[in-house]
């Protein structure tokens, strides 16, 4: 199959491509003209580069292609009108494109997340895919209106919310991983709050799956690992991984949040946004963050294979290995 991967060179993005790749599918990569490629090494696949936050011709990325995995996305923005030209607005140029260049495709594969459902209002019970949507983030929000146009489009679609996603070549989960590494593990709040959590290269093999199992168009499904974890007990496993000592601190809810605000000052002055923002704390002191991997297992029979304490355990070796930690 001819497979577009947007955002191929990304973290998510690059483990799909290298499954791709692995299974003889053709791969071609729609990336920003100013992305590094250096994830996409020795995979041959095929670049088409262009920006789905400006206008531009994307017929070069769509024209021929059997699947498209739109996994290219704005995580954060100095205004939430940053992340609403990119992922929704870039989504719908994305779909039009499909419309008008790729008569012949059979699956779009929108990887959104589970930021668009909002968190578990039970804690830790899991939410479910056909929970009204209650976003908390510019983030949320924006990939929200971009399923929207996912499903007005016409297309056949399948919508895909990961939860925290983890493993070799990310940046995000990575700060943990360097906190840890020092022996400490800050808990944001008194509160213990729970996560659900997906490997990379689990996640890429749910993604593949999504493509190639028959269903219905529209179709939602959480792609998460099984197992649920505290903020600590995350944090005391990757301790262990690390081979350090575990010791948890508790921060105040209010020294968070101002954090976040300082943090939010620092990126406007510079210009750029940073990952940790007062978007960020909002979703750290949400209630959790728990999905049921029940729909997919039933759906596609995809369950995550790797155990949590060995995914762990790869990723900080991933992480030594090309000089991270």
């Amino acid at each position: 199959m001819q497979a577009l991967v947007t955002g191929g060179q990304g973290f998510v993005g690059s483990h799909l491509c290298e499954l791709l790749a692995k299974a003889g599918h053709q791969v071609r990569v729609l990336a920003r003209p100013t992305s590094d490629l250096s994830p996409l090494e020795g995979l041959g696949v095929e670049v088409v580069r262009g920006d789905l936050g400006a206008d531009g011709d994307l017929r070069g990325a769509v024209d021929g292609v059997d699947w498209v995995f739109h996994v290219a996305g704005a995580l954060m923005g100095l205004r939430e009108e940053d992340l609403v030209r990119v992922n929704r607005d870039g989504t719908r140029r994305l779909c039009e494109a499909c419309l008008t260049h790729s008569p012949g495709l059979s699956r779009f594969i929108f990887v959104s997340s589970l930021a668009a459902v909002g968190p578990s209002p039970g804690g830790a019970i899991p939410i479910l895919e056909d929970a009204p949507p209650n976003p908390v983030t510019w983030y949320g929000r924006s990939k929200l209106e971009a399923e929207g146009g996912v499903r007005s489009s016409g297309l056949p679609s399948v919508i895909l919310r990961p939860p925290v996603v983890f493993g070799p070549r990310d940046r995000e989960v990575f700060k943990y991983f360097q906190i840890a590494r020092r022996g400490i593990l800050p808990v944001p709040g008194a509160k213990d709050r729970s996560y659900s959590l997906v490997f990379a290269p689990d996640l890429a093999e749910g993604i593949l799956r999504a493509a190639e199992t028959p269903m219905r168009s529209g179709e939602v499904l959480h792609l998460t690992g099984p197992e649920v974890v505290t903020w600590s007990k995350l944090g005391r496993k990757i301790a262990a991984a690390l081979g350090t000592r575990d010791r948890v601190v508790h921060l105040p809810e209010s020294l968070v949040r101002a954090a976040g605000h300082v943090a939010d000052l620092a990126s406007r002055l510079r210009g750029r946004p940073n990952i940790f923002s007062s978007q960020k704390v909002i979703e750290m002191l949400a209630p959790a963050w728990v999905a049921s991997p029940g729909k997919a297992q039933e759906v596609l029979g995809w369950t995550a294979p790797t155990p949590l304490d060995e995914a762990l355990a790869l990723t900080v070796r991933w992480y030594r290995e090309n000089g991270w930690l």
